[in-house]
């Protein structure tokens, strides 16, 4: 029953060997404590849902390289394994530093950084899809679907015009072309409102799906 330790278990295997290798650990852990150390993304994932899965806690966390020295530890994952409302502190923190840098006059960072700062939200955007409006009915790391999920889902006309027009206001300023063409950058207060945007349209539409889901059973 001791604890056991793996360092990227799923190296060089296949996705169907790596959903095995999960679900073997989420199901050890059952048993005794379990501790896996992973740079894929995807293995993170499903080793998440096979923890679900069988009931069993979990905790997960990334190790960082600051200026203190390598294998700091950080509570939150990175950006790609964040959910849509820790994306959206992210981005919320993130627009306070590139506010900084707008103050001080550094135009080239500050258009790096903001177009960065969109590109992250046009992702955010997009895990919200999945995630908010239906409901994780569907996640893109997860094996399956949950029809039961749908319980809570309507798509209506004004989810659809916020959507499109969040992620067409993002691709104006992610790709390339923006840092090439000369576009116009939004202003810090312009960034942080289109990313409050995206959180009201997050926290409505959850009161919602929640509301009808309790109807609708």
């Amino acid at each position: 029953n001791g604890g056991i330790v793996f360092d990227d278990p799923v190296s060089s295997l296949d996705h169907r060997r790596r959903e095995r290798v999960a679900a073997r650990l989420a199901a050890e852990a059952t048993k005794r404590q379990v501790i896996v150390f992973t740079h894929d993304i995807y293995f993170l994932n499903i080793l998440v849902e096979g923890a679900k899965q069988v009931g069993v806690p979990y905790a997960t966390q990334s190790l960082e390289k600051r200026s203190t020295g390598y294998g700091v530890p950080n509570p939150e994952l990175p950006f790609e394994g964040m959910n849509v409302t820790k994306r959206i502190g992210w981005l919320k923190n993130q627009q306070q530093a590139i506010a900084k840098v707008f103050k001080s006059g550094e135009e080239p960072e500050y258009r790096r950084l903001t177009s960065e700062a969109y590109k992250m939200l046009r992702i955010t955007w997009e895990r919200a899809v999945e995630e908010v409006l239906l409901r994780q009915t569907i996640l893109r790391f997860r094996k399956g679907i949950e029809t039961q999920r749908l319980a809570g889902v309507v798509v209506e006309d004004a989810d659809y015009a916020a959507i499109d027009a969040g992620m067409s206001k993002c691709s104006n300023y992610e790709h390339d072309k923006a840092m090439e063409g000369g576009a116009a950058m939004p202003e810090p207060d312009e960034l942080l409102a289109d990313i409050s945007l995206l959180d009201d349209w997050r926290r409505k539409t959850q009161d919602r799906g929640d509301a009808l889901a309790k109807k609708r059973k």
